[in-house]
């Protein structure tokens, strides 16, 4: 073998030998060492810097906030306390329940409270069994009757934004 190396035929290439040693330099270029007080102004520098982002983030933050809190309280019902189970009370339970807002409480409003106040046969029956569940869950007297006290406990939990 020559000191050039070996050809390849098909591409002319040469390797190993001399020519494969053609490289730069792997010295890097050094930068002037920094004064200490250099470095503690790009150290302070670096620090404000972060505390900018960070600041922009929690602000960031606090407006998500306030607006998902404005957006929330649009989305809760205005009802009226007034004991009576109608069709906006059913509509506004049927929202809370994600289920369709026809203001008739049928089948598939019936299935998603069962299943939502959990401990009760979910069937889409809503009998004794289960108004008597949901007074328990709205902490009224558990009689099985869904009286005004029970409703007017609901709405004012819709109308909070909870259940």
């Amino acid at each position: 073998m020559s000191d050039t190396g070996r050809r390849d035929s098909k591409s002319g290439k040469v390797f190993g030998g001399k020519a494969d040693k053609k490289t730069k330099s792997p010295i890097a270029k050094k930068e002037p060492a920094k004064t200490a007080a250099e470095s503690t102004a790009a150290y302070e520098a670096k620090q404000r810097e972060a505390a900018a982002k960070k600041d922009s983030a929690d602000s960031t933050a606090r407006y998500e906030a306030k607006r998902k809190a404005a957006a929330d309280a649009a989305a809760r019902p205005n009802l009226a306390v007034d004991g009576e189970f109608g069709p906006a009370t059913v509509t506004a339970l049927q929202k809370f329940l994600a289920v369709t807002q026809d203001g008739a409480f049928g089948y598939d409003t019936a299935y998603a409270l069962q299943n939502y106040l959990g401990g009760i046969a979910v069937d889409g029956d809503f009998g004794v069994d289960s108004i008597t569940r949901l007074q328990e869950h709205l902490g009224v007297t558990a009689d099985g009757v869904m009286g005004p006290q029970a409703v007017s406990a609901l709405q004012e939990r819709l109308n909070a934004g909870s259940l």
